[in-house]
């Protein structure tokens, strides 16, 4: 295992506590941890290197992500030293069918972490957003490239770990020091990361999709529940989502019977219709 960290970056802390940890990713396709004390973006700066061989098994950590993206080209920011982000290359190799999978799977692989690390029990709301108490904690970008080991995807993951009320970006965010009523030292955002990473690989994608599928659907709060589902064109679907299909694709229920498929889109969970 490999730290890389640039002689100029301040974060020996969490460095160091990682590095203490990375015998926990033995027999895991994680191969390299880059912890770094600033960048725009972990997902870029991975992307902008598809030409490097071995890049696959590379992870880049920071706590100070200043240009992050969330999916449709949003914004994804925190203060400093507020947020975990963490972006990791994974061989996609002939499974291109299965690419939809990767990011529920990656959405799974964060509840579990925050769940194991503070006994919280985060949920989904389709495709990925991770949420407790119907508050957003993390969101997840995965970003298919092309490289010398073939394709692969950088798939990226934001967790809120030390904003304040004060901070929160939106009122519908939380972060795990408002729900745990701590800060978080870098030996507990070390531990955050191993666990995620550690969650990531044990979900088996792409040849686990059965059990993958299963433990999603356990994990998905927005099954069972009245959505509106925002689609490209401003077109709005309304109805009970019953279902995520084989492929990954959300399944509405319209009032009237007829059912909708949908790869991607926008969920917002409603209210349940008054007797």
């Amino acid at each position: 295992m490999v730290m890389n960290t640039p002689a100029t970056s301040p974060v020996h802390g969490l460095q160091s506590a990682i590095d203490a940890r990375t015998p926990d990713l033995a027999h895991t396709i994680w191969r390299r941890v880059e912890v770094v004390d600033s960048t725009g973006s972990t997902n870029a700066d991975l992307a902008a290197r598809a030409d490097e061989s071995d890049l696959v098994g590379t992870v880049r950590i920071t706590t100070d992500q200043t240009a992050g993206r969330g999916r449709r080209a949003r914004t994804w920011s925190a203060p400093a030293g507020a947020q975990l982000a963490i972006s990791a290359v994974v061989p996609v190799g002939a499974h291109t069918e299965q690419l939809g999978w990767l990011s529920l799977t990656t959405g799974i692989a964060t509840a579990t972490a925050i769940e194991r690390h503070s006994g919280l029990r985060p949920v989904l709301k389709w495709p990925n957003d991770v949420l407790i108490d119907d508050r957003k904690i993390a969101g997840i970008l995965a970003e298919y490239v092309t490289s010398t080991d073939g394709g692969v995807v950088v798939v990226g993951t934001g967790l809120n770990t030390n904003l304040t009320s004060d901070d929160l970006p939106v009122p519908t965010a939380t972060s795990l020091r408002i729900e745990t009523g701590r800060e978080l030292a870098a030996d507990d955002l070390a531990g955050l990361a191993i666990e995620y990473l550690r969650a990531l690989d044990e979900q088996g994608w792409p040849d686990r999709l059965d059990a993958i599928a299963e433990t999603y659907r356990q994990r998905c709060d927005t099954l069972g529940r009245r959505v509106r589902l925002l689609l490209p064109g401003d077109t709005e679907i309304v109805g009970q989502a019953v279902d995520v299909d084989d492929n990954g694709r959300i399944v509405i229920e319209r009032d009237g019977g007829e059912r909708f498929t949908a790869a991607a889109g926008d969920v917002v969970h409603l209210r349940p219709v008054a007797d």
